[in-house]
C-alpha cells in the first residue's frame, strides 16, 4: 500500500506537512466525494425523518382505501338461492349422480369453490373435486383457499370453540394485553359457512342454504317482503329456532358467568392502535385449533359475504372512513394456516330473542345465541347473533300495529 494513503501519525501540526514536504495523508486533505460523504451524513437523520413520514402517508393512503374495500360485501344484493341457479345446472346437479362415477369429477371440476361447497358432497369426493395433494388436509387446504379468494366464506372443522368479548377495550381495566371473552359452546357444526353482517349482530349459515336474516327460506320466499322483517316470516320461510339466554353477555352488564383472558403477546405486527387489522374487543372468535395465541399468530381483516340493509344504512350515516362496520377476520399462524376467525372491528354486540316479546332495552340488557336449522331436519344450519332491535320490524310490535306479516298465526291473541 502506497505511503501517500496512509494517515499521518503527526496530526494537523506536523512540521513536514507545514513546509509542504510530508508524504503521508492528512484529514484536512480528504478529497471532493469524502467531503460529499461527510456531507450527507450529517443530512442523514432529516432525510430520514421525511422519508418516515412519506412511508407514513402513504400507509395511511393504503390503509383508509382498504377500509373502504373491506367495507363493500362480495355481494352487494343477495340473489335468491332458488332463482341463482339456472335450471340447466339445476337439471344437471339432479342428474350427476346418475352418471359413470368418471364423469362426476369432470362436471364437478369446472364449478367455482363456493358452488361445489355448497352441494355438501362426501369428504372423499370433494377431496377429488378439489384436486387436493395427496396428503394435504382438507380442512388446511380449504381455509388458505378462502383467506386467498377473500370470499366471505370460512371453513370450520369439526374441533372448534367459540368465545366473545362484548366490551370496549378502552373500558376494560388491564394493560391491553389480553381480551376477557366468555366461551360460547357448543361450536359449530363442520362446514362451510358465509357470513351476513347485521346492525350489531352477524348471521352465520352453511353454504348453499338460507340467511335467516333474510326473507328466503327451504320453504317458500317472501321477495315482496321487507328484509328487515325477517322475524316475522322465518317459521313460514321453514326455520326453526334453539335460543339460549345469555344475559350475562349483554353489553349493558358484560359479566359473564365464566370468563378467562386471551393473550395478545403473541401478535405479529397487527395490533397497532386504529389499524383495520387490530384485534381488540368487542370480538367474536371461532376457534380452530387449541392454544392457537400461545404461539406467535397474525390477524387480517376479510371482506364480509354481505351485508344487511340496515347495517348498510348504519354505514352510510356514520361515513365509512370515520366508523367501520363489524367484519369477518382470519387470524393465521406463521406457517400460514387459518388457526381461527374472528368478527370484529365494529360496535359492541346485541341480541334479542327472535320469538319472545321485546322490551326497550331489549339485546342490550338481555343477549341470546340462537342456532336455527331447517324445520324437521336435525342438522345445524346456521347461527345467529340478532343484533339490536331498533329498525327490525319485530312480530309483536307489527301485531301491535295492525300490520300483516307471514307468521302472524302464531302470535295472534297471545298476550305481550
Amino acid at each position: 500500500m502506497s505511503i501517500y494513503n496512509t494517515l499521518c501519525r503527526n496530526g494537523p501540526g506536523c512540521h513536514f506537512l507545514a513546509m509542504g514536504r510530508c508524504w503521508f495523508r492528512h484529514l484536512n486533505e480528504v478529497d471532493d466525494k469524502m467531503v460529499e460523504l461527510f456531507e450527507l451524513l450529517a443530512r442523514l437523520p432529516e432525510r430520514i425523518d421525511r422519508l418516515q413520514g412519506i412511508i407514513s402517508k402513504h400507509q395511511k393512503e393504503k390503509e383508509k382505501q382498504r377500509r373502504l374495500i373491506l367495507n363493500k360485501p362480495v355481494h352487494q344484493e343477495l340473489k335468491c338461492t332458488h332463482e341463482s341457479i339456472s335450471n340447466d345446472v339445476t337439471d344437471l346437479l339432479s342428474n350427476v349422480s346418475q352418471l359413470p362415477p368418471e364423469l362426476h369429477l369432470a362436471i364437478l371440476h369446472h364449478f367455482d369453490l363456493e358452488t361445489v361447497l355448497g352441494l355438501d358432497l362426501p369428504y372423499n369426493l370433494l377431496h377429488k373435486v378439489l384436486q387436493l395433494p395427496r396428503g394435504e388436509k382438507l380442512g388446511s387446504w380449504l381455509g388458505r383457499q378462502l383467506l386467498e379468494q377473500d370470499l366471505g366464506i370460512i371453513y370450520v372443522p369439526g374441533e372448534n370453540t367459540m368465545f366473545l368479548a362484548n366490551y370496549h377495550q378502552e373500558d376494560e381495566d388491564g394493560d391491553g394485553l389480553s381480551l376477557k371473552v366468555s366461551d360460547l359452546s357448543p361450536g359449530l357444526t363442520p362446514g362451510a359457512y358465509k357470513v351476513r353482517i347485521l346492525q350489531n349482530g352477524f348471521d352465520l349459515v352453511r353454504v348453499g342454504c338460507d340467511f335467516l336474516s333474510t326473507q328466503c327460506g327451504p320453504v317458500t320466499c317472501f321477495h315482496t317482503a321487507k328484509t328487515e322483517h325477517w322475524a316475522s316470516s322465518f317459521m313460514c320461510r321453514g326455520f326453526s329456532l334453539q335460543t339460549e339466554t345469555r344475559t350475562d353477555l349483554a353489553p349493558g352488564i358484560w359479566e359473564p358467568k365464566h370468563s378467562w383472558h386471551l393473550p395478545l403477546g403473541q401478535s405479529q405486527g397487527d395490533r397497532l392502535r386504529g389499524s383495520v387489522d387490530e384485534l381488540k374487543a368487542p370480538v367474536f372468535v371461532i376457534s380452530l385449533q387449541e392454544e392457537w395465541w400461545t404461539r406467535q399468530w397474525s390477524h387480517r381483516r376479510g371482506r364480509n359475504y354481505s351485508v344487511d340493509s340496515v347495517a348498510q344504512g348504519q354505514e352510510v350515516n356514520d361515513g365509512a372512513s370515520e366508523e367501520e362496520l363489524l367484519g369477518l377476520g382470519v387470524v393465521t399462524n406463521m406457517q400460514g394456516e387459518v388457526v381461527a376467525y374472528t368478527i370484529s372491528g365494529g360496535p359492541v354486540f346485541a341480541a334479542y330473542d327472535p320469538v319472545d316479546n321485546p322490551h326497550s332495552d331489549e339485546g342490550w340488557y338481555n343477549f341470546s345465541v340462537s342456532r336455527y336449522q331447517y324445520t324437521g331436519q336435525i342438522e345445524q344450519a346456521g347461527l345467529i347473533i340478532t343484533g339490536s332491535q331498533n329498525d327490525y320490524g319485530m312480530p309483536w310490535l307489527l301485531e301491535e300495529e295492525g300490520i300483516k306479516f307471514p307468521d302472524q298465526e302464531h302470535y295472534t291473541g297471545k298476550q305481550y
